[in-house]
């Protein structure tokens, strides 16, 4: 994220416009037993874009960050690719056995797990001039209610 924003930014203050959309997660909102060090790094990117969004604001450009809850595909087979940690026998085991994904179910007020399609809606809306070109440093959540604030 670092690395990425500090790429476009400099060109986006010389132009006087620009949107960055980052990918956190609730964990760095709220915290997540045994993920110390991913909902760490997690926070920082809410940290970093809230800084950035005041630094920056003045010259036109937006920050936002979208916080996924637990986001599982519909289909392991056909949307994971071939290297990604989901296809590992301890993922699979973990989440992808009906009665396991029904519980975790139960722990969101929505009562579903999200999508990829349900975050990437959360982007294109921050990252549109017309709908959200007011809008910037803050932290959406994609969870299903998991948190709320």
């Amino acid at each position: 994220m670092i690395y990425c924003t500090r790429a476009v930014l400099e060109k986006m203050v010389e132009q006087k416009s620009g949107n960055i959309v980052s990918i956190g997660s609730d964990a760095g909102r709220m915290g997540e037993y045994m993920e110390g060090v991913y909902a760490g790094c997690k926070a920082a990117i809410i940290g970093l874009t809230k800084t950035l969004a005041r630094e920056v604001g003045r010259y036109g450009i937006r920050l936002n960050v979208v916080c996924p809850g637990l986001t599982l595909p519909k289909d392991w087979e056909q949307e994971i690719g071939e290297k990604s940690l989901w296809r590992s026998k301890e993922m699979q085991e973990r989440f992808a056995k009906p009665e396991v994904l029904e519980k975790i179910k139960k722990a969101y007020p929505l009562r579903k797990i999200g999508t990829p399609e349900d975050v990437a809606y959360a982007v294109l809306f921050l990252a549109s001039d017309k709908c959200a070109g007011h809008i910037t440093g803050q932290t959406l959540s994609v969870s299903g209610g998991y948190t709320m604030f």
